[in-house]
């Protein structure tokens, strides 16, 4: 819309009537000619800013790591640091069951060597016995014997006549590796007898040639002891023994074959009026 200075301003029409002031030439009667105005110096285009989108919302054509709630970074300007994520190990979700399946297995690793060592898998010998024992005079014996470990008898015997580990016929030396170091020794009627916590052995020259019991932690090969029931002898040597007394003792004697192929005597002294037996002796029959 013209203003009023415009409108009352003098005009030359084409026709060339001047002194016009109207909108309208008052000679041909065409109208004012529309003064156009001047435009304003136009501004360089700016290029659109880059829109970044909201936080959880994944534009087209993102990288897939950015997914799942990560946070979505403006692309940094020229000369500035680029910030990453810092890297986090994944949670193992069976890092628990994987601890109690080790602990579990290492129970069971210790279980089987205790088992096993008590079972002298590993060569150990077993335990000395940590109960009061009763000698053939009824003296009871003190418990937990400090002697030497090979004295309770767990060297495999030989034949049947064998007591505490020791077989009859083995060598004074063999005797010595066998039990160890005797508590005392005597001589009597040429022999010399060597007395050990559970066992005494007599020795004629370098032979052993008798085993007395001292103890029932001293058994025979066939696993009997003082204190072993009369029944138990008869059912496990048998009822063909020669029976005789002394002492007041009834003494039930087998015989056998020792080491060196000469005969011997399995006796077991049963306290008359009892069926228990008291001691287990084992000679040649030439001593």
């Amino acid at each position: 819309m013209e203003n009023r200075e415009t409108a009352t301003a003098e005009w030359r029409c084409s026709c060339g009537q001047s002194g016009n002031k109207g909108n309208f030439c008052v000679k041909c009667g065409k109208p004012r000619p529309v003064v156009s105005q001047p435009q304003a110096p136009q501004q360089p285009q700016q290029p659109p800013m880059q829109q970044i989108p909201p936080q959880n919302q994944q534009p087209y054509g993102q990288p897939y790591g950015q997914q799942y709630g990560q946070p979505n970074y403006q692309q940094p300007m020229y000369g500035q640091p680029v910030y990453q994520q810092p890297y986090q190990q994944p949670e193992d979700k069976n890092k628990n069951l994987k601890i109690g399946l080790g602990i579990a297995a290492l129970i069971l690793v210790l279980g089987l060597v205790f088992f096993a060592m008590r079972e002298g898998v590993f060569g150990n010998e077993p335990a000395p016995s940590n109960y009061s024992t009763v000698s053939k005079n009824g003296e009871k014996a003190a418990p937990n014997q400090t002697a030497d470990k090979k004295q309770d008898g767990s060297r495999e015997m030989k034949t049947d006549l064998s007591l505490g580990g020791m077989d009859l016929g083995m060598t004074v030396a063999q005797m010595h590796e066998t039990l160890g170091q005797e508590i005392s020794t005597k001589q009597k009627d040429g022999m010399v007898f060597y007395k050990y916590p559970t066992v005494e052995v007599g020795t004629r020259g370098d032979m052993v040639t008798s085993l007395v019991s001292e103890t029932d932690s001293a058994v025979t090969k066939r696993g009997l002891h003082q204190g072993s029931l009369l029944s138990e002898v008869k059912n496990t040597y048998g009822t063909d023994y020669m029976k005789s007394e002394y002492g007041g003792k009834d003494l039930y004697e087998y015989r056998y074959t020792d080491l060196q192929g000469q005969t011997g005597i399995l006796r077991f002294a049963v306290v008359q009026g009892t069926d228990t037996v008291n001691y287990i002796s084992i000679r040649r029959t030439t001593e």
